[in-house]
C-alpha cells in the first residue's frame, strides 16, 4: 500500500528530503538503448538544465543529485519562511515564469506583464496557495519531471509516459541522515561501475562541487547549498565532505569494510557509527523507507502521526550513534 506523501512533508514546514524517480518499465530512456545503439545522454543535460532553473524559482535548496540512465535521485531542502517573506508581486512573477501565458519564440517564458501579476496579488487565498507550492517537493518534481517528459516525447514523436507513477521520497531528520543520504547519492555512478572516481562522476552534485572547488564551475549546473548553509556552522565543510565522498567511493571501488580512520571526528561530530557506514554508502535507500532518523525520533514521528511505527528501526539502531 502506498504511503501518503502528507504523512512525511508538510509544505508550510522547513525539512530535507530524498527524492528518487524512475523512468518507465526502467528502461534507459536518458542512456544508451542497448537494443537499438541510440543514445539518449543529452536528456541528461535537460534534467540538469532544468534543476538549475528550478532551484532559482522555488523556495528549495538543492544538496546533492544524481542522473542516470534510467532514473534521478536529488536531495531537496524546503524553506517555507523563505517563499512567505517574498512580496506579493514576486510570488507571482515566480509562480508565471513556471506557468507563462505567454513564451518567446524559443519557448523560453515571457515576462508577466502587469496584468498578469496583478491577477494573482488581488486574490489573498490564491497568494497562499502559490506561495505553498514554491515551497512544495511535490511541485518542484512535478514541474521537473513534466517538462523532461514533455521534450522526450517530442523527440520521440510519441504520448504517454516517460517517468513511473510518482516520485517517491524520504524525509530526512538529522544532520547525520542528511549527510549520509548525500553521500549515497553521489556515489550512485560509481556503486553503478559507470564512473571509476567522484571526479569523473557526471552528471552528479560530487563532480559540481569538486569543480567549483577547483575554480573551474561549469555554468549550466545546479547552485549547490552547502553543508554548512543548510545544517548550520558545525556541520560538515565542502573539504570534508569531498574527503568523505573520496574515501568512501575507494571503500566501494576495493570492497573494502572499514574507514579511513581521519575522518573518525566527522562521524563523531555527526554522531554516525562507523562500523555501519560501509553498509549505508551501499544500501541507505533500502535501509528506511518513509523517514531517516535515529531510532527515538523515528518513534516519536511515527506517533505524532498516528503511526505505530517508520519502518527502519533496525537501520536507525544500527547507523545512527
Amino acid at each position: 500500500m502506498t504511503d501518503a506523501r502528507k504523512d512525511i512533508h508538510d509544505p508550510e514546514i522547513e525539512g530535507f528530503f530524498h527524492c528518487y524517480t524512475r523512468c518507465v518499465r526502467r528502461a534507459y530512456l536518458c542512456g544508451v538503448d542497448s537494443y537499438t545503439g541510440k543514445s539518449f545522454e543529452h536528456r541528461k543535460h535537460w534534467i540538469r538544465s532544468r534543476l538549475a532553473e528550478l532551484i532559482q524559482i522555488f523556495a528549495i535548496e538543492c544538496l546533492s543529485y544524481a542522473t542516470m540512465d534510467n532514473h534521478l535521485h536529488s536531495l531537496l531542502h524546503t524553506l517555507p519562511k523563505i517563499s512567505f517573506a517574498w512580496p506579493d508581486s514576486e510570488v507571482a512573477r515566480r509562480w508565471r515564469s513556471l506557468f507563462p501565458y505567454r513564451r518567446r519564440p524559443d519557448g523560453s517564458p515571457e515576462d508577466p506583464n502587469a496584468a498578469e501579476i496583478a491577477e494573482i496579488t488581488s486574490h489573498p487565498e490564491l497568494l497562499r496557495k502559490y506561495r505553498l507550492r514554491l515551497s512544495d517537493i511535490s511541485w518542484f518534481n512535478r514541474c521537473l519531471n513534466e517538462n523532461i517528459a514533455c521534450r522526450a516525447n517530442a523527440e520521440d514523436e510519441c504520448t504517454g509516459r516517460f517517468w513511473e507513477g510518482r516520485f517517491k521520497s524520504q524525509r530526512l531528520e538529522t544532520e547525520a541522515a542528511v549527510v549520509s543520504c548525500a553521500v549515497y547519492i553521489d556515489l550512485n555512478r560509481i556503486r553503478a561501475g559507470c564512473a571509476p572516481t567522484p571526479e569523473a562522476s557526471e552528471f552528479t552534485s560530487i563532480q559540481d562541487r569538486i569543480r567549483a572547488a577547483l575554480a573551474n564551475h561549469r555554468p549550466e549546473a545546479p547552485q549547490l547549498a552547502t553543508f554548512q548553509e543548510a545544517l548550520g556552522p558545525t556541520a560538515i565543510s565542502v573539504e570534508e565532505y569531498i574527503k568523505l565522498v573520496d574515501e568512501s567511493a575507494r571503500m566501494l571501488k576495493d570492497d573494502k569494510h572499514s574507514m579511513d580512520p581521519t575522518l573518525a571526528p566527522i562521524f563523531e561530530r555527526l554522531g554516525i557509527r562507523t562500523e555501519a557506514w560501509p553498509k549505508s554508502i551501499r544500501e541507505h535507500r533500502g535501509l528506511f523507507r518513509r523517514v531517516v532518523a535515529p531510532l527515538t525520533r523515528l518513534r516519536s514521528y511515527a506517533a505524532e502521526r498516528g503511526k505505530a511505527w517508520f519502518q527502519g528501526a533496525k537501520a536507525a539502531k544500527f547507523l545512527f550513534a
